[in-house]
């Protein structure tokens, strides 16, 4: 009786976890659908913006609205006084390519080629 008491009860738990798993499993196949059909939806949306903002549609809709092309007889430029405007854009060199000279020599060199020579002259005579 103790046996088939025991086999009764594993049972009974091996019955419950396959029916959580099988629950999970089901609940992660509802989801995944979900995120396809959410995933199909902005795809659409995505399609429709792209259609609305074409620029032959965008030009159709500011007419609606009253705008016109501006001529250079609509155009009013405003002066700002103190007002100074960002330097301008100077590219980065691509990786790997050598460096350019900037002029002038690093302060690192603090003699000629002359005295460099006159000194290392003088420590070759020094040494013999």
């Amino acid at each position: 009786m103790l046996v088939l008491v025991g086999v009764l009860v594993v049972s009974a738990l091996y019955l419950a976890v396959n029916a959580r798993l099988a629950r999970a499993g089901r609940e992660l196949l509802d989801l995944q659908a979900h995120r396809a059909e959410l995933a199909r939806q902005a795809g659409d949306l995505t399609g429709r913006l792209a259609d609305l903002t074409t620029p032959k549609r965008m030009l159709e809709r500011a007419s609606s609205l009253g705008f016109q092309p501006a001529h250079a007889k609509d155009i009013e430029y405003l002066v700002v006084d103190g007002y100074s405007p960002p330097p301008g854009f100077v590219a980065p060199r691509p990786i790997g390519s050598p460096p350019q000279p900037r002029g002038g020599l690093s302060p690192a060199y603090t003699e000629t080629l002359g005295e460099w020579l006159q000194r290392m002259l003088s420590g070759i005579r020094g040494a013999s």
